[in-house]
């Protein structure tokens, strides 16, 4: 899996001269521009740097180095890190050792990386796993901020090496994963010191009860394969590697319990309770006629107005939800398509190509407006396109 909570060697000392006239400011604190990022280091929205107490913002400076990829406000794929993993932080601008003249920061871990040790260059520390496990880089530098070194395998194999298991998908052990992915359903639980595993009774992990080569039916919970059972439908469509459309896991349309016996799983009813992720905001599942609707997946792109029906066989075409002759399409597109023989390609080029394949399926159905045409740009704010060579400055 990826890098995990390097050290946050931010600097805190080196602040008494700016702070020497400073009258009523206010003392450190964990709150942004409280007092530290004011003052002598951090930026608008964290204590830590950039900037230095030198005034330093590049990453290749010590001062600086991987803080901000350390510090970001919502990870996901890794618990969030504090300033006080990697540091005793001050209470007030004279707590003893903070500011002591050697404008370097003392470096003492705590939390999942306390048995960890800061060389100056680098830190030797769990968080960031061990070549005996697989990881390819254990032992990270801190001023090399290019994301090569938090990719999955850089502290552990994935999955790593014997005596682990070879099993590739990880879901099957570790329920924070998501389904033949290397997803994570809670970044929380990722390199927090704990090792998740699924409970012991479940040998098979979540497919002891419902799927097979996943956790997504077939099977379902009454042993049913067939796509046209409730209980199955389109779950492995879903689920598998698609060539056209963003991936989609067990947690974009379930709360995926933790355990078998989190509240909510297992409640004697045996009908899974759908609850969208937050690109369907809208989106309804009906048991009784087993459709989903108000859907912004299966719509047309402009709005959570999709309706299809859970036992509907793909894989579908792209008119299945939004038109290609600019029928109901937003703005100008049916100028452009019937008047003009355009083709989705001159504006969508980062999505499909000229012959309508999809070409970036992370991009598709993703819940944003792909613009990107081959002379010109596109403003989404004003919805304006300007300097395209077809025209000049026009309103969508």
């Amino acid at each position: 899996m990826r890098v995990g909570l390097a050290l946050l060697a931010f600097a805190l000392s080196g602040c008494l001269n700016d702070l020497s006239n400073a009258g009523d400011e206010p003392p450190p604190s964990s709150e942004p521009l409280a007092g530290c990022a004011l003052t002598c280091h951090g930026a608008d929205s964290t204590n830590a740097p950039p900037k230095s107490v030198s005034g330093v913002t590049d990453t290749s400076a010590v001062g600086v180095g991987a803080h901000q990829s350390h510090m970001i406000a919502a990870p996901t794929w890794h618990r969030k890190v504090e300033c006080a993993d990697c540091h005793i932080v001050p209470t007030e601008v004279g707590s003893p050792g903070h500011i002591d003249g050697d404008n370097k920061a003392e470096v003492i871990f705590g939390g999942p990386a306390g048995t960890s040790t800061w060389t100056g260059t680098t830190c030797t520390t769990h968080c960031h796993g061990q070549t005996a496990w697989g990881g390819t880089t254990p032992l990270p530098t801190w001023t090399q901020v290019d994301g090569t070194q938090s990719t999955c395998g850089s502290c552990h194999g994935a999955p790593p090496p014997p005596p682990h298991p070879t099993e590739t998908n990880c879901a099957s052990c570790h329920p924070t994963m998501e389904e033949n992915s290397l997803t994570f359903r809670d970044p929380a639980s990722h390199i927090n010191g704990v090792v998740d595993l699924v409970d012991a009774g479940l040998t098979g992990g979540c497919t002891t009860c419902h799927g097979s080569t996943n956790s997504a039916p077939p099977k379902d919970l009454t042993g049913n394969t067939a796509r046209t059972a409730r209980g199955v439908g389109a779950h492995q469509q879903h689920l598998a590697t698609s060539t056209w459309h963003r991936d989609v896991t067990c947690s974009s349309c379930h709360v995926v319990p933790q355990t078998a016996d989190a509240p909510g799983h297992r409640d004697g009813d045996n009908i899974a309770e759908v609850k969208f992720d937050t690109l369907n905001p809208t989106g309804v599942y009906t048991t009784g006629t087993t459709t989903c609707s108000t859907q912004y997946c299966h719509g047309n792109g402009r709005a959570s107005n999709g309706t299809i029906s859970w036992l509907t066989v793909g894989p579908l075409a792209c008119t299945a939800c939004h038109a290609t002759n600019g029928t109901g399409m937003s703005g100008d597109h049916s100028k452009h398509i019937n008047g003009e023989n355009m083709r989705c390609s001159q504006c969508h080029g980062t999505v499909v190509d000229a012959n309508m394949k999809i070409i970036a399926p992370l991009l598709h159905v993703d819940g944003a407006r792909q613009v990107k045409m081959a002379a010109g740009t596109y403003n989404p704010m004003t919805r304006q396109c300007s300097n395209t060579g077809c025209h000049g400055t026009e309103t969508w």
